[in-house]
């Protein structure tokens, strides 16, 4: 009987590890416009060295976060036919515990500018947002003490 309840519950977490598939609208005003608190958004794909390089700093600072007022979210932007197998096999291997999504829009030009302006469109890219409005972008690798300084002052101005 314990070994079917540990089944279950082991089960349950494998399942609700899906990737939720959206359109960047969908995205944005599911995740973004209606965050309260602190939301660190990371956009990676999983043939992205450097994207998979920096993945251990989200994890790290993600296990560090009060999980009711602060949420880290990766945005996945493998290619739309790979990304259920590929990317669903690569966050059990990498024992991935951040939420996961992916955008589905296939002309990534006609919405990187609603992330940041400057924005050239390379990966990594992390946007951190209070309040829904956004705090802070950076292009490129950032590294967990960069993150957790940047962190620290939107909760303490």
């Amino acid at each position: 009987m314990k070994l079917i309840i540990v089944l279950l519950i082991l089960t349950s977490g494998v399942n609700a590890k899906g990737i939720d598939d959206y359109s960047f609208d969908q995205f944005y005003s599911k995740k973004i416009e209606s965050s309260k608190g602190l939301l660190i958004v990371n956009f990676w794909a999983t043939w992205c060295k450097p994207c998979v390089a920096e993945l251990p700093v989200f994890e790290k600072t993600n296990k560090e976060l009060d999980l009711l007022s602060e949420k880290i979210i990766l945005v996945n932007l493998d290619f739309n036919s790979q990304f259920k197998k590929s990317v669903s096999q690569f966050i059990q291997k990498e024992n991935i515990g951040s939420e996961v999504i992916h955008i589905n829009d296939t002309d990534p030009n006609s919405w990187i500018d609603k992330i940041d302006k400057e924005w050239s469109g390379a990966i990594p890219a992390t946007v951190i947002y209070f309040d829904s409005k956004k705090v802070f972008f950076k292009e490129g690798e950032i590294s967990y003490e960069e993150l957790n300084k940047e962190i620290i002052k939107i909760k303490n101005p």
